[in-house]
């Protein structure tokens, strides 16, 4: 009984990603099919001891392991708005290699989240930065030796579940006019961009004891 106690808000988080997945699909089969709503993005990510809040604007302190990740994602617009705010919404999922640099055998993991994000015009210019926030959940096949040593301190250990979070900073290429061949074919935007890929426990909802690690570093993406 314990145990089932242990693992019900964990079930429970899965579920409600689940069900707005769900509803994301539903909305976005009902929507009209433009050739702009969906998107993939490959990232370079390394592990990093700075916490979330300045890892989110580019404050960056490597791990002692200096393991890194490499991550493809695929996602697709359900929503051009959040309760009625111009916060574009996305359904996404995500496969990641981890490279633990002989520390550990190297491991996979995959993420499910929904995603908001917001394009920003640069005051005084013509220029736009997209902002992004992501919630949902990460699983892997082993935990990076990174966040096996942040618990450790604490005397517990992490989960193969935990919460994920995503942050980023992308900047569209199609306003620049040198990439403008890139636009002749079917690719509608492209990105380059920073972002902040976060695993948590959410203050022990996932794991004996709250804790969580950070990887840091850039993308591409293209829409079509």
């Amino acid at each position: 009984m314990s145990r089932a106690l242990a693992y019900a808000p964990r079930l429970l988080s899965l579920t409600l990603l689940l069900s707005a997945a769900s509803i994301a699909t539903a909305r976005g089969e009902t929507q009209d099919h433009d050739s702009g709503k969906t998107h993939v993005r490959l990232s370079w990510v390394k592990s990093s001891e700075t916490r979330l809040g300045p890892a989110a604007i580019g404050f960056y302190d490597p791990s002692p392991e200096s393991n890194y990740a490499i991550s493809a994602d695929w996602g697709k617009r359900f929503s051009d708005t959040l309760f009625s705010l111009p916060f574009e919404m996305t359904a996404n999922l995500g496969l990641q290699y981890f490279a633990e640099r002989g520390y550990q055998p190297d491991g996979w993991g995959a993420t499910a989240y929904i995603k908001a994000q917001y394009t920003w015009r640069l005051p005084f210019t013509e220029l736009d930065i997209r902002f992004g926030l992501g919630e949902g959940l990460s699983y892997v096949t082993r935990i990076p030796m990174s966040e096996q040593r942040d618990f450790a301190k604490k005397g517990v250990e992490s989960s193969n579940l935990m919460n994920y979070i995503e942050w980023t900073m992308d900047v569209p290429l199609r306003q620049f006019e040198v990439f403008a061949p890139m636009f002749n074919g079917h690719i509608k935007e492209a990105y380059i961009g920073y972002i902040v890929w976060h695993r948590s426990s959410v203050f022990g909802l996932y794991a004996d004891a709250k804790g969580g690690v950070n990887f840091m570093g850039f993308s591409f993406g293209a829409r079509y």
